[in-house]
C-alpha cells in the first residue's frame, strides 16, 4: 500500500514541475526568451513548450532521485534501483503529462 501511495506522490510531482515548465506564468519569460533566441521552431523551444518532453526529463529525474532514495534507505536491493527507474520513468512521464494536458491552461 505505502508503494502505491510513494508512486502516487511521484505521479503529482513531476506533473506539477511539468506543468511549472512548460505552462505556468512565472516561466512564460523563460520560455518565450528562449524562442526569441532560438526561433519557434528550434529543437529547444519545442521540448520546453510540449508538456509530454518535458514529463519524460523531469520523470527521469524524479524516478532516478526516487530509485536512490529507496537504495540508501534500503528498501529493496541496489541492484533493483535501475531496473526500477528504466521501467518507472516512462509510466511516470505519461501520467503526469496526461495530468498535466487534460488541466488545460
Amino acid at each position: 500500500m505505502i508503494y502505491l501511495v510513494a508512486l502516487v506522490i511521484l505521479v503529482l510531482a513531476v506533473a506539477r514541475l511539468t506543468r511549472l515548465v512548460c505552462k505556468d506564468d512565472i516561466t512564460a519569460p523563460w520560455r518565450l526568451a528562449i524562442d526569441r533566441k532560438l526561433g519557434a521552431d528550434s529543437f529547444w523551444s519545442r521540448l520546453i513548450w510540449c508538456p509530454w518532453c518535458v514529463g519524460m526529463w523531469v520523470s527521469f529525474a524524479a524516478t532516478g532521485v526516487a530509485a536512490w532514495c529507496g537504495d540508501v534507505l534500503n528498501l529493496y536491493p541496489g541492484w533493483f534501483a535501475l531496473p526500477l527507474q528504466m521501467f518507472l520513468t516512462p509510466a511516470v512521464a505519461y501520467a503526469a503529462a496526461w495530468i498535466v494536458d487534460k488541466e488545460g491552461d
